[in-house]
């Protein structure tokens, strides 16, 4: 199959969308052979959820709660990693209340869970 030229140009540029919820870095180059220095300018830490379990095909993992973006009243969709992983992932600064729901409908059983920034998780939950 033959491309136009500008049609391989468009597709070979990767799209940068800035994120607000991302943490901002000033990286601090030395022109010696010494590495890259990385300063943080606020106090968010990488912060990973990761559900244990398989929902079946055509299913998939939200995640609702409070904190960093999270709300209560929509779910936010989790990542697939493989047949048994899926997992939510982003820098925040302050601790996330939240809880695993089904197709975003189905709420997990138990109490709600806390992760404070930095933190991993990795959650096996029931539903009733």
């Amino acid at each position: 199959m033959k491309m136009k030229k500008s049609t391989a140009k468009a597709v070979l540029k990767p799209t940068v969308t800035p994120s607000t919820s991302a943490a901002l870095t000033t990286i601090d180059v030395k022109t010696s052979a010494a590495p890259a220095t990385i300063n943080v300018k606020d106090s968010a830490a990488l912060t990973t959820i990761d559900v244990k379990m398989d929902v079946g095909f055509g299913n998939a993992v939200f995640l609702r709660g409070q904190g960093s973006g999270l709300t209560w009243d929509r779910g936010t969709p989790m990542v697939c990693l493989d047949g048994t992983t899926w997992r939510w992932s982003q820098a925040v600064s302050d601790p996330i209340t939240f809880k695993i729901l089904l197709n975003d409908k189905v709420w997990s059983a138990g109490s709600d869970l806390t992760i404070a920034p930095g933190q991993k998780l990795e959650v096996a939950p029931q539903f009733s």
